[in-house]
């Protein structure tokens, strides 16, 4: 909900506030992007070897002391270097609640995943709208709120999380003496699967990126007011929270996450499929409902099937890798989607991240094949998950 109060809204201030050209305002996003990244990756790193306590305690106090800087000194320089600050922080943060969730739930599987993603949503549609309200006041509430809620959950851990599960590293669950370390590198037998389950992931994050950038671009070259593309938003939040009663059904029905993945995929190459034949506003109605479906089955099952492979000493790590993953593909999104636009021809465009998505679904199949050949956990079996 904190960020949320932030990331909406960094084209439109960066643009209208700080009168910044268009292409500064895609390269500071990308270097945010960029940022989050890495630190996915090393909040990762940092789990596994001190525990989530202390990266978290980090996190959140940077995080607050940058926001509060920023909403005290505004500015365009101020800005660029603060969101890059945040992002690398706040998104170290990313990788340690999904290693997390199944440390502390074990037996919730995918369900464990599914309820930070549902938690992550909740919180963004609130803090979206919050956000929003406290910008037509002055945006400097909204950097000061952010970093308020930061503040907050310092608080909040400093005084209530003691338990194992925040103050020790993962161990290793062997008979046999302790070692007097573990390693950082993943294992060689789940190196491939690993990386080709986030490529895939990646991919289909860079044409999932194309509502926030061209499609709202098509529908106003199409004459269609903001208003309407707000309001394919709206439906997405809605049916991600309202329909959690449903997916709890339907994943009952599923044993295996790839069965999840790659159903997911269908959803996504058929939304994208709408776009590119059609280019009336029920086609975008139809086509979100569809991509929000298939969201609902990827985002959270991609982080399960890397528990399938993870050990506990490098669950954060593995979960770095896939959160990095959903950050590249957010970054190349906008420049990629940006070089393939054209105003009279969006069947082409859509054409092509079709194809993304159906690539992403090769990617998932590819990632269990490495996987049963390398003798890693058995993802076309395993079915705790």
């Amino acid at each position: 909900m904190g960020i949320a109060f932030l990331w909406p809204l960094m084209a439109l201030y960066l643009h209208h506030v700080l009168d910044q050209s268009m292409t500064v305002v895609g390269l500071v996003m990308m270097a945010q992007a960029g940022m989050s990244t890495v630190g996915s990756l090393v909040g990762g790193i940092i789990y596994d070897t001190r525990g989530a306590r202390l990266p978290m305690l980090w996190s959140m106090a940077i995080s607050a002391l940058t926001l509060a800087v920023m909403g005290i000194s505004p500015g365009f320089w101020m800005f660029t270097v603060g969101v890059m600050v945040v992002g690398f922080f706040i998104n170290a943060s990313s990788p340690i609640f999904n290693a997390l969730s199944v440390e502390i739930w074990p037996e919730g599987g995918r369900r464990a995943f599914n309820a930070v993603y549902v938690a992550i949503n909740a919180g963004v549609a609130v803090g979206s709208s919050l956000g929003g309200l406290l910008a037509s006041l002055s945006f400097r509430f909204t950097f000061i709120a952010a970093g308020a809620i930061a503040a907050a959950i310092w608080l909040l851990i400093y005084a209530a999380y003691r338990g194992d599960h925040w103050t020790h590293a993962p161990r290793r669950k062997t008979a046999g003496p302790k070692r007097a370390s573990r390693p950082i590198s993943i294992p060689r037998a789940i190196g491939w699967p690993i990386f080709v389950l986030a490529g895939a992931l990646a991919a289909q994050w860079l044409a999932y990126d194309q509502w926030e950038t061209t499609v709202p671009n098509f529908m106003q070259a199409e004459g269609l007011p903001l208003i309407l593309y707000s309001s394919l938003w709206t439906l997405n939040t809605l049916l991600i929270l309202g329909a959690q009663p449903l997916l709890a059904k339907v994943l009952a029905r599923i044993p295996q996450v790839r069965t999840q993945l790659l159903s997911g995929t269908v959803l996504f190459v058929a939304a994208f499929g709408t776009l590119s034949l059609f280019h009336t506003y029920p086609a975008y109605v139809g086509g979100m409902l569809l991509a929000t479906l298939g969201e609902m089955l990827v985002l959270p099952g991609a982080p399960a099937a890397a528990e399938q492979w993870s050990h506990p000493s490098q669950r954060g790590l593995i979960q770095g890798i896939i959160t990095s993953a959903g950050s590249l593909g957010r970054m190349a999104g906008p420049l990629v989607g940006g070089l393939l636009f054209s105003p009279g021809r969006p069947g082409a465009l859509f054409a092509v991240m079709t194809g993304m998505m159906a690539m992403g679904g090769v990617g998932y199949l590819a990632s269990g094949r490495f996987a049963a050949r390398q003798d890693a956990v058995a993802y076309f079996d395993k079915r705790s998950l």
